[in-house]
Parts: structure tokens; C-alpha cells; sequence
């Protein structure tokens, strides 16, 4: 390539001017004042100043066909250029001159439009700087991946490499339309001038944004810039919406008034009407993965289902709605409430776009019925201020009944002292009248008490029973019990060890898990039981869920067996410990490998329980079972068995997601939480999470977002992936498949994981078993 030197005639002025005057001191003087002004004259005809004369481009991308030098000029320096070209009316751009330079007479052919400027020649190219010095944009510039919530993913391709060199990119992000309330500032993050990839975090939900992209050259001067709109999708409304005000009970009705709502995430398309039949004694909140229609949640026994799903007119701040009308809204039946029942009415706003549907739901309490400024009219006072005549009338009702059992009274007395006194009966056929088995009734909760005031709780279980495989049905026989040994206790009853031996199918007898279904639960209790018991019955067997042996029932008792294990995740994790004292290149006898495969097995049991629609409310690694072949196998029913080193109950809590702690709102989200400590409690080899926190203080402390510190052996992508789990906002948790496929892959990447070796004088977190047991 030739070398390239300016032609301009100001720079030959100067440097003829400059070697004139070598010849004396007074000549060097006004030599080197005149090159001060050459060097000067330089800079400032870099803006739009000749450059040279040089043979003709024949392969010169085309700009435009132009006779005014300007007008070429112009173009080269919005498209990021450093010389305009022109060779008669030919304009091309180019950061790079590819040809020989020759002499300034052979561009000799003046512009059209500018005849005092020349335009190059027959066989020669006039070349101008635009004064561009700094980088051009970049190409490509698009959206990568589908949208998400919180986050845009942008990929770009870089500037040409012959123009100005990129320091850095400048990435911005403009909100131009949104459904939030509130001001949304522009994002800005700076990158390193070879990435090519970015993703834009911490954005508003729902909200489209114009991306910008400036390439930035030397002393922060912005170049060229590449602009491109990206959405995010829609988050959970928020904020939360306002309970409905309750205006007026009839008998099979409700009148509400539902308040216009506001989401900051997203539209708000609808309102949804949700009917919960509650208990009077206990706050129940809403399952929303069991939230169904009302056909739904009657087959499944959920005393909660929407009733409704309204639309407001934009001008109106609230709409009034009666609960229980009997018509149907948007595909959803709204059947007439039960009389002389509890219950709370809750609303939920729905958020729809582009495929998208999130939902969240208002938070209802029993000062829904109590306090004035939610404005519940109580029944008794509206009916009778509404119905004198009807008031009249039970008065007088009253009055004659009263009359009536007087006389009954008077006509019992009478006959009782009149009647000749009967034979008395023998003393032997003096019997309490009695039913075979505990005799159980049901709580009325106000919701379907056709089924459990007719039936009650013992024809229920019995249908379910009666339900099972054959071969899941064991005589008596062939369980035998240790009365002595207690693994466990919750609200169904306690756990003992069993072996389940001598029949037909099984050779040896296995050792097993053994349930007794208590008799004195209550209502509440007696349902939750069934629920979970039915969705047992249905799982089938998984390799990484405790076995359902079956059943064993007598007319006193009702057993639940299940497979016992030899030995927890948690006790393996503690033995696995080596003394800080030992000769030992490590400071755990289980691989790392092993460590994070355990954790994939249990995503794996974790995973075949969501999809069957169970929730473990449990997990820990107590509640996690392990053989000597690593085996992993997690457990689906009943409670916690007592820890192994202390025989004391364990308390779960320490697991509990937040919404756990303080509604005892249970789903897979809240496993999920509970999942993140069971990896961090691998990790640490079993230690106590939140080990500076009593339980008591525990809720509090995870609102003021306190999370278990990392160690130092515990790398920052793994540590992440709890964080992801602990994110208070359930919804932005991840799912236990995503978790799976992560573990899954960085199987083979473990240095960036996790790390057993001694290192850095490196300490375990404390095991402290007094923060995990109640007495």
C-alpha cells in the first residue's frame, strides 16, 4: 500500500516557507514562528480541507452523483467517514485511500455547482477530509431472545476496523412508553469496545424502551450511534390491589364495591372476583396454583374459586358487583354463597399482553368483617332495620312457641307423675350407642358441607382406600412395629419404625416407615389430610421420591407405610466433615461432583412432584435421604422425622420462604426457596442456615434481605443461583426444571462451582442443632 502524505497547499506554503529561512538566526526565528503557524493552519484546515490529489478509485463504492463538493462532503461525515472522494460528479466515502498520490494538476476539473473548488480529474480523484475523528456505529444492531420481565438482551455487529478505533460502547435505555405512575430515568452502562452482546437489567416491567448505542473514541467523544425499541414483558401487577368493600349480606348474596386499581407493570385488563370460604379461628390464604373455577375446586375440595372476571369503563373509579347473582362472567359461574357461612372476598387484577398473563391477588383478613373503614354492613343489623314486617312476624312466632313449649312442659309433668312407673330395664343393657372405629366429624368451613356434614371424614378416607391397588393393601400380619421407636410427629399422627415382612410378594421384610393416622384431628386438619392423601395415591413410583408401599388397615387403626431410608442427606453431610487437625487435601470425604449431582437428583424428585401437582412444604436435608450408593430420594407426606444426633422435632421454619412464615402460603415457588438453602447447606456440609437468627426473629430478618453469607469455597455462580431462589418476589423465582438443567451442565465446569480444597484457612459454617429442633 502506498504511503499516504498530505497535498494541500497550505501544507507545501508552509514547509517552503519554513526551509527558506534556514539560512540565518533571524531567518531560523521566522522559520520556526512560521511552522507554529503551519502546524496551526494544519489543524484547522483538517475540518473540511483538501487532502490530495490521486489516481482514480475505478472500484470506489458509489455514495452519490453530485457537482457540488459540499453536498459530498456533507454525506461522508454523516456516514462516520474521513474522506470524501469526488472524481467529476462521482462521490464516494472511505476511511483508507487505496491509491498512489500524483500530481494536484491532474485534478483539474472544477465542481459544477462549485466552480472555485475542484472535483477530481478525467483519471484522477480529488480527495477532502470531513473532519470525522470518531468511530462510526455500529452495524446490525437487534434485539436478541424473547422478552422478559426485568431485562433486555441486545446483540450488535462492530464498526468497520479501517475508521476511528472504539474505546468503548455507551449503552442507553429511554423509557418511551410504559403503564408505571412514576418518572422512569434513562439506564446507561458503558462496555468494552469488543463486546458484541448485552443484556440490560434492573428495567420497569411492561414498559418499551428506545436502546441506543454510541460508539465512544478517545476523551469520552461520542461517535456514531445505532438506535433500536425493545419491550419488557409484563410483571406481576403492582402494587397490590385493595380489598373490595363489602356493602351489603343477603341470605345467598354479596354486594361489593370493587375500587379501580393501578399496575405499574402492565395493563389492567380485568378484575377477578375470588369467593373463600375460611375458617373463623385460622388465617387461610389462597393457593393460587389450586385457584380454579367453581366446578374445579369443588371436584378437588378447594374452598376457594373465582367467581367472576369484570372489565371497568375507563371513566369509572369503581364498579359494583354482587357476589352469588347465579350468572355466569367470562366463562366463570358465580353460584349463589352458601348461607350462614364465613366468607371473605378477595380480588385479583388481571394483566394481559402479547400472550402474557400475570395475576396477583389482594390480601384478605378477618378485619374484612370488624373494622368501620371496610365498611361491612353486619347482616343481622340490615335485615332487621329492612324488614320490620318480617321482624313482626318471627316475634310473634316466638311468642307462640313459647306458649306451645309451656304446655308441653305442663302435659310432660302431668303424665310423668300419673303414668305407672315402667319395669326398669336390666343394668346389662346399659350401653353407650357405638360406632366400629374412631368416630370423626368434619368442621364445617362453609364450603360444600353437603359432602363432609352427610359423609364425614371416615367415608371419605374409606373411598380413597378403596381406590388403591389391591397389592397396596397389607394385612395386618405382616406388619410388625417398634412401639419404642418414634421417628416423628406432625398434625396426622405420629411416625414409627416398621418392617413390612412375610407376604407373598416380599421374600425378606423391609424395613419401612410407618404413619398412624391420628383420630382426634380437627376439621381443618381431617381435609388438608385428604387432600394430600388423595394426591399420594396417585403418584407413581420416581427414583428420587420416597416409595408408597401402601397401606395397612384394622377396625382401630389406619396405617400409611412408606420405604425407609438408611440415613439422612443431612447426617452424610456432617460426617463427611474432615477436622481441620487431619492430613487431608480436603476438607470433605464427598467429591465435589457428588455434592452438586445430589442436588440435581433432588431437582429431579422436586420436578415429578410440581408436575403432579404436590408442594413438599419441607424440604431440608433432613427431609432428604441418601443410601451408601448415593441414592437420593426425597420425601412427599408427613412431617419431618426427629433429627438422628438429638431425637428432637425439627423446626422446619428456618426453610420457610417468607410468604410461608407469615401466611402459610405453600407452593412450588416456596420449595424453590427452600431448595436454595438445601444448596447452600450442601455446600457448607450441614450447616444451620441463618445460624446468627432465632426463628422467631427469622421473618424479619429476610424482609430487611438478609441472605446466608457466601463461603469462600462457594463460587459466585453457584451463590447466584441461591440468590435466584431467595428472591422475595416468588414469581421471579426459578422453576425446579430450570434449576435441573443449569445444575446439569455446569456438571462438567465444577472449578467454577464449588471448591473442597483447603484453602485461604478456610472455615465451615457451624452446625447448630439447638437453632434447628424445638423441644
Amino acid at each position: 500500500m502506498p504511503v499516504l502524505r498530505p497535498r494541500s497547499k497550505t501544507a507545501r506554503r508552509c514547509r517552503t516557507c519554513c526551509f527558506a529561512r534556514l539560512g540565518s538566526f533571524r531567518g531560523l526565528l521566522l522559520a520556526l514562528t512560521g511552522l507554529a503557524l503551519c502546524v496551526v493552519g494544519l489543524v484547522v484546515a483538517e475540518k473540511r480541507s483538501y487532502f490530495g490529489c490521486y489516481e482514480r478509485d475505478r472500484f470506489a463504492r458509489l455514495a452519490l452523483t453530485t457537482e457540488s463538493l459540499d453536498e459530498c462532503i456533507d454525506n461522508c461525515e454523516n456516514s462516520f467517514q474521513r474522506y470524501a472522494v469526488l472524481s467529476g460528479t462521482r462521490c464516494s466515502c472511505t476511511n483508507t485511500i487505496l491509491t498512489r498520490v500524483v500530481e494536484d494538476r491532474e485534478c483539474d476539473l472544477p465542481c459544477g455547482k462549485q466552480p472555485d473548488q475542484n472535483c477530481g480529474g478525467v483519471n484522477s480523484q480529488g480527495v477532502y477530509e470531513t473532519g470525522i475523528e470518531v468511530a462510526g456505529p455500529v452495524r446490525n444492531l437487534r434485539i436478541e431472545g424473547n422478552q422478559r420481565e426485568s431485562t433486555i438482551a441486545i446483540r450488535w455487529d462492530l464498526p468497520p476496523d479501517d475508521g476511528v478505533m472504539v474505546d468503548e460502547y455507551l449503552i442507553v435505555a429511554e423509557a418511551t412508553r410504559t403503564y408505571a405512575d412514576f418518572r422512569i430515568y434513562p439506564a446507561r452502562w458503558t462496555v468494552h469496545n469488543t463486546t458484541t452482546a448485552f443484556e440490560m437489567s434492573n428495567l420497569n416491567p411492561g414498559t418499551e424502551y428506545n436502546v441506543t448505542v454510541v460508539s465512544m473514541s478517545a476523551k469520552d467523544r461520542e461517535g456514531g450511534r445505532a438506535s433500536i425499541v425493545g419491550s419488557t414483558e409484563i410483571g406481576q401487577p403492582d402494587p397490590e390491589p385493595e380489598e373490595p368493600t363489602i356493602l351489603r349480606r343477603l341470605e345467598s348474596t354479596i354486594q361489593i364495591r370493587i375500587p379501580r386499581a393501578t399496575n405499574n407493570n402492565g395493563p389492567v385488563n380485568y378484575y377477578r372476583v375470588v369467593v373463600h370460604y375460611v375458617n373463623s379461628e385460622l388465617i387461610q390464604q389462597i393457593d393460587e396454583s389450586q385457584l380454579n373455577t367453581f366446578q374445579k375446586s369443588k371436584e378437588n375440595k378447594v374452598p376457594y374459586y373465582i367467581a367472576a372476571e369484570l372489565e371497568m369503563k375507563e371513566d369509572d373509579e369503581s364498579l359494583l358487583f354482587t357476589v352469588g347473582d347465579g350468572r355466569e362472567y367470562r366463562s366463570y359461574f358465580n353460584p349463589p354463597i352458601t348461607a350462614r357461612t364465613h366468607v371473605h372476598i378477595s380480588i385479583g387484577v388481571v394483566s394481559i399482553l402479547n400472550h402474557v398473563v400475570k395475576v396477583r391477588y389482594a390480601t384478605t383478613t378477618h378485619e374484612q368483617h370488624q373494622y368501620p373503614d371496610h365498611h361491612h354492613v353486619n347482616l343481622k343489623t340490615v335485615e332487621l332495620e329492612r324488614n320490620e314486617t318480617l321482624i313482626t312476624i318471627l316475634t310473634v312466632a316466638c311468642v307462640l312457641f313459647g306458649i306451645v313449649l309451656t304446655a308441653a312442659i305442663i302435659l310432660y309433668v302431668y303424665l310423668h307423675f300419673k303414668t305407672p312407673t315402667a319395669n326398669a330395664r336390666p343394668f346389662a343393657d346399659h350401653h353407650e350407642l357405638t360406632l366400629q372405629g374412631p368416630i370423626l366429624e368434619v368442621e364445617n368451613n362453609g364450603f360444600m358441607p353437603d359432602i363432609y356434614e352427610q359423609r364425614g371424614f371416615e367415608a371419605e378416607l374409606r373411598d380413597i382406600l378403596d381406590g388403591l391397588d389391591p397389592a397396596k393393601n397389607h394385612p395386618r400380619k405382616f406388619l410388625s412395629l417398634d412401639i419404642n421407636r418414634i421417628l416423628g410427629s406432625g398434625k396426622y399422627g405420629d411416625v414409627l419404625l416398621g418392617s413390612l415382612q412375610g407376604s407373598p410378594e416380599v421374600a425378606d421384610g423391609r424395613p419401612a416407615q410407618v404413619h398412624v393416622i391420628t383420630d382426634d384431628m380437627d376439621g381443618v386438619d381431617q381435609i388438608a389430610f385428604l387432600n394430600e392423601f388423595r394426591r399420594l395415591t396417585a403418584l407413581e413410583d420416581h427414583a428420587n421420591v420416597i416409595l408408597f408401599y401402601g397401606v395397612c388397615v384394622t377396625p382401630d387403626w389406619c396405617y400409611l407405610l412408606f420405604e425407609q431410608m438408611q440415613t439422612t442427606l443431612k447426617q452424610t453431610l456432617l460426617n463427611a466433615r474432615v477436622p481441620a487437625n487431619a492430613s487431608s487435601a480436603k476438607f470433605s470425604t464427598i467429591s465435589e461432583e457428588i455434592v452438586v449431582n445430589i442436588l440435581c437428583l433432588v431437582c429431579d424428585g422436586m420436578q415429578f412432584l410440581v408436575d403432579n401437582g404436590a408442594v413438599s412444604k419441607k424440604l431440608c436435608a433432613r427431609t432428604v435421604y441418601v443410601n451408601t450408593k448415593f441414592e437420593v430420594k426425597v420425601s412427599a407426606f408427613g412431617p419431618p422425622l426427629h433429627t438422628e444426633d438429638t431425637g428432637k422435632r425439627i423446626d422446619i421454619a428456618r426453610w420457610h420462604a417468607p410468604e410461608v412464615i407469615k401466611f402459610q402460603n405453600h407452593s412450588a415457588k416456596s420449595d424453590v426457596w427452600s431448595f436454595g438453602l438445601l444448596i447452600w447447606e450442601c455446600c457448607c456440609l450441614g450447616a444451620t442456615p441463618f445460624g446468627g437468627t432465632t426463628t422467631e426473629n427469622l421473618f424479619a430478618v429476610i424482609r430487611a434481605g438478609q441472605k446466608p453469607d457466601r463461603p469462600p469455597f462457594m463460587f459466585e455462580d453457584l451463590y447466584q443461583l441461591c440468590l435466584n431462589c431467595w428472591d422475595l418476589d416468588a414469581s421471579d423465582r426459578p422453576t425446579f426444571d430450570e434449576l435441573r438443567r443449569y445444575l446439569r451442565q455446569t456438571l462438567p465446569m465444577l472449578r467454577y462451582l464449588l471448591s473442597f480444597e483447603w484453602k485461604h484457612n478456610v472455615q465451615l459454617p457451624p452446625y447448630l442443632p439447638n437453632l434447628e429442633t424445638v423441644d
